[in-house]
């Protein structure tokens, strides 16, 4: 199966799925007049849509029916029953049934609509919702407790309608779709005359007025059906199969979204000269506060007891992957813990529900039957140790015994956004001097510090490149708006996206990143996507940036997500990667969904040191990465027999 099938049980899925949509067509072909509608029934009655399945078969068969056409001998209701029976889900793609084409339109809609969703999970949903679209995508909103509802004209969704029309060979889909969506009602599940098709097809063909209060209304039914399931709809009672693998990618997706929120608090130079380093090194999302203000204090903290013996401005972090990821283990860590029987699967689930605070999770689990424990030394020493923290003692001394002491007065400190008097109490009030100030001399070996040299020089070099195709695309856009910007920050780069420049080349064409600006009509800083050529003076690619939500993760780049990088897109489609999951959907693409999401995971999934820590190192305080840096060095400098005796010393 294309996208990434997962092999038997996509079978036994397919089996299973492809028997609750054959009764569906079952049930529709009750109620239209064969006479008129066998071909376009076959050709075009998807149960894709925006009702329940039968009434979306008759709604896109009498789309596409011609009331002035009718057979001279009306086939028999078996006969055409068995022309969409025929397939069982294994036909190449030229010879699919409707039900067949039905099937896979449904399955590239869930997996192209939502994030990190294996196909054998789309299936699942598909199964527990019976086939029905909306109702299955409510059921996988509910399971990841998505705040947000469901907007029918989204661009998310219509991207998806997108794929569903690519993998069910119906093309006219998204516009037939949006078409009948405020014409449904009068679609009525009993037998049609041919009368009554000649007045449903004038009646969808008439010009679409678009009004808000069709969605709700589709929203209202599904909304019924949903809850007139007969299953138990709970996330605490879906089976863990390989949901496992959806929630860490869906809860870093959300802990990346307050690290953006992070940033336009905290002073802008501030940020640029100091504090880029300790959010990066420190700066994470557990404590007692909520995760926002957990980040800010523990990036302060850490600057304010560890400052660096070397100045170090930037213009740009490459990513926050790495500390988000690191926080993500922290929160898991501290729950077992705390939750001494709790999984990793219901960790995530908890955190999920309880919107990353542990205290509520406590407080749930609690009620739940777990036997808890509250909110102490065992699970901030749990935390420190899973998020590799820096200084895990000191960091402990701090959250257990010295915050608790002023926790009232920084929460009353942190007001939106810090100023730099702000951030200056904050440092003073958050100081202890019970800390060993000893820094003993741990000195970087001379292949070490090449190490360490390289990586800054690559960064910097990086930085000066990806600044300049900034701020062109900036003035670029500044000349749409008659606004000029301040480029803040820029807060995420892929450089890997689109095709490989050459075939020896293992470069990509484009990068895409997020930055922060300041405009000059005194409005708040906003969060912008750029994407710009990796070729210094591009004349066939001008760089190009468009304001985006900061809190939006549903618009899906194949790029991005296949590297774990986080970057915020937006609505418009002009940008390289914004097609591609019609393509991927078609098959048609190099990637498939299982591979970006098993890729996105490992990415997200790496432990120990990475390049962002070598080039954070501090020679005064950072004992254990130059300790574990310069026998990188060391080892690097063994030939292939060495390493490999030492690695394996039964070796000859």
């Amino acid at each position: 199966m294309a996208n990434g099938g997962g092999g038997v049980w996509d079978g036994n899925w397919a089996r299973l799925i492809l028997e609750i949509i054959h009764e569906h067509y079952k049930k529709a072909l009750d109620v239209l007049p064969l006479d008129h509608c066998e071909k376009p029934l076959l050709h075009s009655g998807l149960c894709i849509g925006f009702a329940d399945p039968v009434t979306n078969i008759i709604a896109n068969t009498l789309r596409n029916a011609d009331p002035r056409k009718r057979k001279r001998r009306p086939p028999t209701r078996d006969e055409v029953l068995s022309k969409i029976v025929a397939g069982d889900g294994t036909s190449p793609p030229e010879a699919r049934t409707v039900a067949e084409r039905s099937y896979y339109g449904l399955r590239a809609f869930l997996i192209s609509y939502f994030r990190y969703l294996p196909a054998w999970d789309a299936l699942r949903y598909l199964y527990l919702s019976r086939a029905d679209l909306l109702v299955a995508v409510l059921l996988i909103h509910n399971h990841r407790c998505c705040r947000r509802p469901l907007r029918i004209r989204s661009h998310a969704l219509t991207s998806a309608l997108k794929s569903a029309a690519y993998s069910s060979a119906q093309p006219n889909l998204v516009m037939d779709s949006f078409a009948l969506l405020p014409r449904l009602h009068k679609i009525h599940r009993c037998r049609l005359s041919a009368q009554d098709i000649r007045c449903l097809s004038r009646l969808v063909h008439k010009p679409l007025k678009l009004k808000k209060k069709s969605d709700k209304a589709a929203m209202d039914l599904a909304a019924r059906r949903f809850h007139q399931l007969d299953m138990d709809a709970s996330i605490a009672k879906v089976p863990a199969g390989r949901l496992t693998e959806s929630l860490r990618g869906i809860l870093l997706d959300r802990i990346h979204s307050r690290y953006l929120k992070v940033v336009p608090r905290l002073p802008m130079i501030d940020l640029r000269v100091r504090h880029h380093r300790s959010l990066l090194k420190a700066g994470f999302c557990y404590g007692p506060f909520n995760s926002i203000t957990n980040i800010i204090v523990n990036t302060i903290w850490y600057d304010t007891m560890f400052p660096p013996s070397e100045s170090f401005e930037v213009d740009m972090i490459c990513t926050l992957q790495h500390v988000e990821s690191r926080s993500l283990n922290g929160l898991i860590a501290f729950l077992h813990a705390s939750i001494p029987d709790i999984s990793d699967h219901d960790a995530m689930i908890y955190l999920i529900k309880s919107d990353l605070n542990i205290c509520k999770v406590i407080e749930m689990a609690t009620q739940e039957g777990y036997t808890t424990s509250v909110c102490d030394d065992s699970g901030y020493k749990a935390a420190v140790d899973a998020s590799y923290h820096p200084k895990p003692e000191e960091y402990l001394e701090f959250v257990m015994q010295v915050l608790p002491q002023v926790r009232s007065v920084v929460r009353s400190l942190l007001k939106d956004p810090l100023s730099s008097s702000s951030v200056r109490r904050l440092s003073t009030l958050l100081s202890h001097s019970s800390l060993n100030s000893f820094k003993p001399a741990v000195v970087l070996s001379k292949d070490a510090m090449k190490i360490f040299s390289d990586c800054k020089q690559d960064f910097l070099t990086q930085q000066s490149f990806v600044c300049r195709k900034v701020k062109a695309a900036l003035q670029n856009y500044e000349q749409t708006t008659g606004y000029c910007y301040e480029l803040c920050i820029i807060c995420g780069v892929n450089d890997y996206v689109g095709k490989k420049r050459s075939p020896g080349d293992s470069r990509r064409q484009f990068s895409h990143a997020n930055f922060w600006a300041s405009p000059d009509n005194g409005t708040s800083t906003t969060l912008f996507f750029a994407e710009f050529s990796n070729v210094e003076d591009s004349e066939h690619h001008q760089p190009f940036c468009y304001p985006v939500p900061e809190v939006s993760t549903q618009i899906r780049c194949c790029y991005c997500e296949y590297l774990g990088i986080r970057i915020v897109h937006p609505t418009e489609d002009s940008w390289e990667g914004a097609g591609d999951y019609e393509k991927i959907a078609s098959s048609e693409h190099k990637l498939t969904n299982q591979a970006i999401i098993s890729s996105g995971k490992l990415k997200d999934n790496i432990m120990g040191n990475f390049a962002d820590d070598y080039l954070y190192l501090d020679r005064a305080w950072d004992i254990k990465l130059i300790q574990d840096m310069n026998y990188a060095a060391w080892l690097r400098n063994l030939d292939g027999n060495e390493l490999m005796r030492r690695i394996n010393p039964m070796r000859p």
